[in-house]
């Protein structure tokens, strides 16, 4: 499938470590093993070769990672595998307090709940006091 994206000229990002969406429970490293190792080494090789642009390496141990990136001559983008990648992504909603997770990886940067819990009290308080809408934002 990945082959047919490439050679139709549609990019193609690829996903190594941990894959969320097949998760059930906790969250795990993968890399542990010296079985996962050589898998996550093999097809790291195999989606360059395909053609992928780069590759996400999720919940990938550190050393692990740092040697992908090193093998590879595409970026490596983490998310939890150190900071030996080529780049990094987290989830917005994550990194800026709106879900709840204590998943490792994921720094909070900043917590938006605070400010709309704040934004959505004065909202209510005046609408109730028949402050808002005013004037000025009423037709």
């Amino acid at each position: 499938q990945v082959e047919f994206l490439v050679k139709n000229k549609i990019p193609v990002l690829g996903h190594l470590g941990l894959l969320p969406q097949s998760v059930k429970g906790k969250f795990k490293s993968k890399g542990k093993t010296t079985q996962e190792i050589k898998q996550l080494m093999s097809d790291a090789l195999l989606l360059q070769k395909t053609g992928v642009f780069a590759i996400v390496l999720e919940c990938v141990k550190t050393p692990i990672a740092k040697q992908i990136t090193k093998d590879l001559k595409i970026p490596t983008i983490g998310i939890g595998s150190s900071v030996h990648c080529d780049g990094q992504v987290l989830v917005t909603d994550d990194l800026i307090g709106l879900n709840h997770t204590n998943i490792k990886f994921v720094k909070k940067f900043l917590n938006v709940k605070k400010y709309i819990k704040s934004g959505l009290k004065k909202f209510a308080f005046e609408v109730r006091s028949k402050r808002y809408p005013t004037k000025k934002h009423s037709y």
